[in-house]
């Protein structure tokens, strides 16, 4: 009962908008184009009434993406689905979150379908009251002995294209003819007036109704009625089914006048003649309901252009492909996010350069020279940059069933919030969810691991869908989620391995750059040593060696960064196509939803609904 209370309130409030923004264009257009047919004008405010039946019955609208879509705040998509890692709750933090609606959210919603219902249940009693009036009306009337008179309207009704014509019947309580129906329509003449009437004023009487019987006015008219009864709160609503009659009258003067050569000037003194009469529940009149609408059907007698006929029907189909369909506005798709820059590894900083020691002639003993000065010990390379750790899945965590297999989840799974409606999908090993913890785990609890299964719930109420036909046409898109899901799961494998292969060779140069620090330091000794004794042969064998082992080092630590630079951008290509995974999943997961939600209305229509105690 909830689900399809809040289902209607939606559909009230967004075939309002739509009644109101088709009103508008109507009466924009009847007062651009004054020479519009009636005819066309009755069509136009007909469709305002179908499109607003339409919007409370249709289950799946057309969805509009015209809404701004959600920013990019310090390159961080807001619009996505917040999915927080998974977390071991208690028992009791689990149970907190199964906190039920406040009262006040509830209240507010059977306040308005209680009002709403009553002012139906209020147009219908009018009506129905109105309409008992009118058979009333028809049982205290007489058949029609003359047999001129019925001869008269049979042969007009043959020329009209009627199958037969009306039953005839005069009565004492009404002052213009009057059609009543739609089943087995009913034409009333005033018993009063009807011997003062001229034949000529009778034959165009007699001929206005008809034409409401060859148009079919008693029929069409009714959806009119039931949108204003549907929608009795809307003023734009009444204005339109106002406006509607009113065209339809004007379009049966126009085809009198012209099927039936009388001057316009005859019949606009039969209209005044007849006067304002009410009109009544279930049929129409030849008498204006109101001195507006009797001025405005003599206005409309003394237009005598006409209209282009294609220019009609181009105007009637444009309404109807533009504004009769249930449209809803929905988000536009979010800008793909900017792509990860590309930071180029840090050079290594080169090894000092050991000074040689000072050449010592062989022919003359070296002075005592003065001690060199120790070096500063030679600075360790900078650890290479962390590798960026992949970003998490934006609609996919993983969570643990009773059993010892693992379920991926995407969606939206809030831990702190329990919202207003929530739904799991489950099928495949895969679920994709709008709810929260609490939600997931009772919907666990509920399927019983008999997937597939839809399980939503409304406030309070739950309710499982097992349709295989409907749960079939849901597996293709929660299929391209998983998909996605595991390509991204794919790419944070891959730039793991490389954070680890970056981090390994790091390791290596600074291993380099310690060992080149010993050796200039040794060096150095060595250097200090040869300038206080002899230099042998063998100490300068030494330090050729120590250079060597330096340059091969150097060598190794050169080739080192430059296999740090290719692993950085391999990562920084990794991170820019799991960034488009994301957009993609995404977009994959705001399309699941809406078909979910189409989905679980089209089976509550269907009746194939399991509701949970």
């Amino acid at each position: 009962m909830d689900t399809l209370m809040m289902e209607l309130l939606t559909r009230l409030a967004w075939t309002s908008v739509q009644s109101a923004l088709l009103v508008a264009l109507v009466w924009g257009v009847c007062r651009l184009l004054p020479r519009l047919p009636a005819a066309t004008r009755c069509r136009l405010w007909w469709l305002v009434a179908l499109q607003a039946v339409l919007g409370l019955v249709w289950s799946s609208p057309l969805e509009l993406a015209v809404l701004p879509a959600p920013g990019i705040d310090n390159g961080t998509l807001l619009a996505q689905p917040m999915v927080q890692a998974p977390t071991t709750l208690a028992p009791m933090a689990i149970d907190t979150l199964t906190a039920a609606p406040t009262a006040a959210s509830l209240s507010w919603q059977s306040v308005v379908f209680a009002l709403w219902a009553a002012g139906v249940l209020l147009m219908v009693v009018h009506n129905l009251r109105a309409y008992r009036q009118s058979r009333a009306l028809v049982r205290h009337a007489v058949p029609c002995t003359d047999a001129g008179l019925q001869q008269a309207l049979q042969l007009a009704a043959e020329a009209h294209g009627l199958a037969r014509a009306p039953q005839l019947k005069l009565s004492a309580q009404i002052r213009s003819p009057q059609l009543i129906g739609p089943w087995n329509p009913v034409l009333l003449l005033p018993a009063r007036e009807l011997p003062a009437m001229a034949a000529d004023d009778l034959d165009m009487a007699l001929t206005h109704e008809l034409v409401h019987l060859q148009r079919r006015d008693l029929w069409f008219g009714l959806l009119p009625a039931l949108a204003q009864h549907l929608l009795f709160f809307h003023p734009l609503l009444h204005v339109a089914v106002r406006e509607y009659a009113l065209a339809r009258e004007e379009a049966c003067d126009s085809a009198v006048v012209a099927g039936h050569g009388h001057c316009r000037h005859d019949y606009g003194r039969l209209l005044v003649q007849l006067g304002v009469a009410p009109r009544p529940a279930v049929g129409v009149a030849s008498a204006s309901p109101n001195f507006r609408s009797l001025k405005r059907r003599l206005l409309t007698l003394q237009q005598t252009g006409s209209f282009p006929r294609v220019a009609s029907l181009a105007i009637t189909a444009l309404f109807v492909v533009i504004g009769v369909a249930p449209m809803r506005l929905v988000a536009a798709v979010p800008p793909p996010p900017p792509a990860p820059p590309v930071l180029a590894a840090p050079a290594a900083p080169a090894a000092p350069a050991v000074p040689a020691a000072p050449a010592v002639p062989a022919a003359v003993a070296a002075p005592a020279a003065p001690a060199a000065p120790r070096p500063v010990t030679a600075p360790r390379a900078p650890a290479p940059p962390a590798a960026p750790a992949p970003p998490p899945h934006p609609d996919s965590v993983s969570s643990s069933t009773s059993t010892s297999t693992t379920t991926i989840t995407h969606g939206r799974l809030d831990l702190s919030h329990q919202p207003r409606q929530a739904f799991v999908l489950m099928g495949g090993g895969d679920n994709f969810v709008d709810a929260s913890m609490a939600d997931l785990k009772q919907a666990q609890r509920d399927v019983q691991g008999r997937d597939p299964a839809l399980w939503v719930r409304v406030g309070n109420e739950r309710y499982l869908v097992r349709d295989p036909a409907l749960l079939k046409s849901l597996s293709q898109a929660q299929q391209q989620v998983a998909r996605l899901g595991e390509q991204q799961g794919v790419l944070g494998d891959r730039m793991g391995a490389l954070g680890e292969q970056q981090g390994e060779l790091g390791e290596r140069i600074a291993e380099v750059a310690m060992r080149a620090s010993r050796d200039a330091m040794e060096s150095m000794d060595a250097a200090e040593m040869a300038n206080n004794a002899a230099r042998t042969t063998k100490g300068d064998a030494a330090l050729a060696e120590r250079a060597a082992q330096r340059a091969k080092a150097d060598a190794a630590a050169a080739v080192d960064h430059r296999r740090i630079a290719e692993i950085s951008r391999q990562q920084a290509e990794l991170a820019r196509q799991q960034s488009g995974l994301a957009q993609q999943q995404s977009i994959a997961s705001a399309q699941i939803a809406r078909d979910v939600r189409k989905a679980f209305d089209k089976a509550l229509a269907d009746g194939t609904v399991q509701r949970l105690r």
